[in-house]
């Protein structure tokens, strides 16, 4: 079974959402890439065109969009992505992820580049519970 966590964020009220993406929407995002488009309507957001921003793998190893490929790997890094050094001048080999959706990512980050009809507060959030008053 193979599912993903999906961050949705959206500049213009700078609110994030997330979706949990169940085999037969995520089988859709398999093989894209950071930087690529998807449509809504793997979401449930019809009318809506996302970009995919970035993510992390089941481990929590970052994605990088600079590396080509779908497994992790050991880099020499100095900065951006996976690591933020305290000391001008200072490299690190950290491991990361390359920028291709596989099975072994757990969660991806997209922006909403193009609305739909309907407000992302209406299609994705959760009404709460009606109390019953005693």
């Amino acid at each position: 079974m193979m599912d993903f966590r999906v961050v949705v964020s959206d500049p213009k009220s700078g609110k994030a959402y997330q979706v949990e993406l169940k085999d037969t929407g995520a089988s859709k995002l398999l093989g894209k890439h950071i930087g690529e488009k998807i449509e809504g309507e793997i979401l449930g957001m019809p009318g809506y065109s996302m970009q995919i921003t970035g993510g992390s793998d089941r481990e929590g190893f970052p994605m990088r969009a600079d590396l080509p490929g779908n497994k992790r790997r050991k880099i020499l890094l100095s900065t951006g992505i996976g690591y933020h050094p305290t000391a001008e001048g200072k490299k690190k080999r950290k491991s990361i992820h390359g920028r291709d959706i596989s099975h072994d990512i757990g969660q991806i980050n997209v922006k909403v580049v193009e609305s739909g009809a309907k407000s992302l507060e209406e299609l994705l959030s959760r009404t709460p519970k009606e109390e019953s008053p005693e």
